[in-house]
């Protein structure tokens, strides 16, 4: 089976995942948003910027070695002795750095909050040490299944913790703790499916080890931690807690917090494709095939432009109705900011924003990522300080907007240098057009007739549809392929492949 066809073979099941994950997800999202209101979102979304930085700190990049180096170990050493000492090895670290994490967050807790004038949040400090804990142990296990190309248990165990987020929230709000009950339904659910992981884990962990070659290993994993610590101002909390200094009002935190995150839920297809497709680039670099590198990069930011491209188009014309509909009209007035960060996390998306820097590593250009990350993680902190007083969380938009396609940009020129990736520019073109042509019907109706989201997003999915059968953008080679993989693929798929 070639890379491509196993690419596809695992996204289906992804595919399956993250959609009965994101169905989910998206109603805590709605609970969270009607239960908690536009004021105590902003303050949620405020506490949310402690775990989220320290999970950075203390990442050290060892999701990215699992990712990496296990594929590789694997093909060095097909005993998987060496594979098994590296996953033992990290998650030993793991436990350590977050004890001591846990513990750093406890002391400087009080002092961030009187930092950001808000005091009175420090009666969060164990839920806020325990949602850190969860966060940090349930990235590295998912990571490492992912890694391993076992996606089915992934989707499965994901789909599961979604669902129990959900009820133990539901259980919580009507019991009315608050944010703390948002929180604990987290931490319960995630517990869980970690124990769920560690369990389906110790058969392939347990077993005799042989310690790998750490030399590589030193300097990559100091690179990528060096590029997260300095990227800590490329984050969306980052956002936030210059916005609390600047002392923009908690509803226009609510606000950012709501669009930024429902931007972000738009591309969660690609919820676990980084990873995947990290380790299909590694294997294929490592046998010293550049030219089926590109043909494989092209293929797979082809493939996934046909999954997001309709999604922001549609998401961008209709973000207003979209939000008054499922959160309510107290956030109407975030649909413009859904709108404008669309723009920007669309663009970056398309362009490949999950893969440039994975590709980067590969190629060992491990000191053009931390300089990019350095480039733009000044400027979009430069940004933030000259427009959040003008602008407040406009203003937030848009300097992290502007830096996030600014990195991927610079990252594509570098690429471009090393592989030829100009096959995937005319790919993701058709696909923006065909999506600008099924989202003008529903624009029409919206004016003319009635704003009703679902009527909306009924025409466009069929239009869209109906403009792929016209144009048939799939070859027979494709169709073929998909064949390979999925026999009952072609039933369908017919119909938007071209006769030569």
């Amino acid at each position: 089976m070639s890379s491509f066809q196993r690419f596809i073979s695992n996204i289906s099941w992804n595919f399956f995942g993250k959609v009965c994950v994101q169905i989910l997800l998206f109603g805590v999202s709605v609970l969270l948003a009607r239960y908690l209101g536009k004021e105590k979102l902003g303050v949620y979304a405020t506490l949310l910027v402690v775990p989220t930085f320290v999970r950075l700190l203390n990442q050290f990049g060892l999701e990215f070695l699992i990712n990496k180096k296990i594929p590789e170990l694997n093909v060095l050493d097909p005993s998987g002795k060496q594979s098994r000492y590296l996953i033992k090895s990290l998650l030993a670290i793991r436990a350590g750095t977050s004890v001591f994490f846990s513990i750093l967050i406890y002391a400087g807790l009080p002092y961030y909050l009187d930092f950001i004038g808000a005091p009175e949040l420090v009666e969060y400090r164990l839920v806020l040490i325990l949602y850190f804990l969860v966060i940090c142990f349930n990235s590295l296990l998912s990571t490492l299944f992912m890694t391993q190309l076992r996606y089915r248990v992934v989707s499965i165990t994901e789909i599961g913790c979604a669902f129990l987020n959900l009820i133990f929230l539901a259980g919580f709000i009507f019991q009315d703790w608050g944010i703390k009950g948002v929180l604990y339904a987290y931490i319960i659910s995630t517990s869980i499916n970690i124990i769920i992981y560690f369990g389906l884990a110790w058969n392939g962990i347990k077993g005799e080890v042989h310690a790998p070659d750490f030399k590589e290993m030193y300097s990559l994993g100091g690179a990528t931690y060096l590029t997260a610590l300095l990227s800590l101002g490329l984050i969306t909390q980052a956002d936030v807690m210059l916005m609390n200094y600047f002392q923009v009002q908690s509803s226009g935190i609510g606000f950012y917090h709501l669009a930024t995150g429902l931007g972000g839920m738009l591309a969660f297809v690609l919820v676990g494709v980084g990873p995947l497709a990290l380790s299909i680039f590694s294997e294929i670099y490592t046998r010293g095939a550049e030219k089926e590198l590109s043909q494989i990069w092209c293929q797979i930011v082809g493939f996934v432009s046909f999954l997001t491209v309709p999604i922001f188009v549609f998401a961008f014309f209709h973000a207003e109705s979209l939000i008054s509909f499922v959160y309510g009209e107290q956030f109407r007035q975030a649909g413009d900011l859904l709108s404008l960060y669309i723009i920007f996390v669309g663009s970056a998306t398309i362009l490949g924003l999950d893969f440039v820097t994975s590709t980067l590593f590969v190629m060992h250009r491990r000191n053009t990522v931390v300089r990019i990350n350095v480039e733009g993680s000044v400027l979009n902190i430069g940004l933030n300080l000259l427009l959040i007083p003008i602008y407040k969380e406009n203003g937030a938009v848009v300097a992290t907007g502007f830096a996030m396609l600014y990195m991927v940009g610079r990252q594509l020129f570098v690429i471009q240098k090393n592989i030829d990736i100009s096959q995937v520019w005319p790919i993701i073109g058709r696909c923006l057009l065909f999506s600008i042509i099924a989202v003008i019907p529903t624009l029409v109706l919206d004016f003319f007739i009635l704003d009703h989201i679902f009527g909306s997003i009924f025409i466009f999915a069929f239009t869209f549809l109906i403009t792929l059968v016209g144009f048939k953008p799939f070859t027979k080679t494709q169709a073929q392929m998909l064949k390979n993989i999925h026999p009952s693929f072609p039933q369908w798929i017919s119909w938007f492949v071209r006769a030569n």
